[in-house]
């Protein structure tokens, strides 16, 4: 694993570890995690999928964050 990749699994990791914190679902990540963590890819589809997975988890808190807020009003 190069130093880019390893780089996007601590900050996907770090983001899970926010997440638990916060007390919102964490399997997902945790799941997309282990996949990678796992898979042998030529680096560019590697990062251009976990680019893709992290976009899409960074939408899904951010529609967790606006849903709690709207909870709370």
């Amino acid at each position: 694993m190069d130093i880019k990749t390893k780089k996007l699994l601590e900050e996907i990791k770090a983001y899970r570890n926010d997440m638990v914190a916060r007390n919102y679902p964490f399997q997902q990540i945790s799941d997309i995690i282990t996949k990678w963590e796992m898979k042998e890819l030529p680096k560019k589809d590697f990062l251009d999928e976990a680019e893709r997975e992290k976009k899409e988890l960074e939408e899904s808190y951010k529609e967790s964050v606006r849903q709690a807020k709207e909870r709370r009003e």
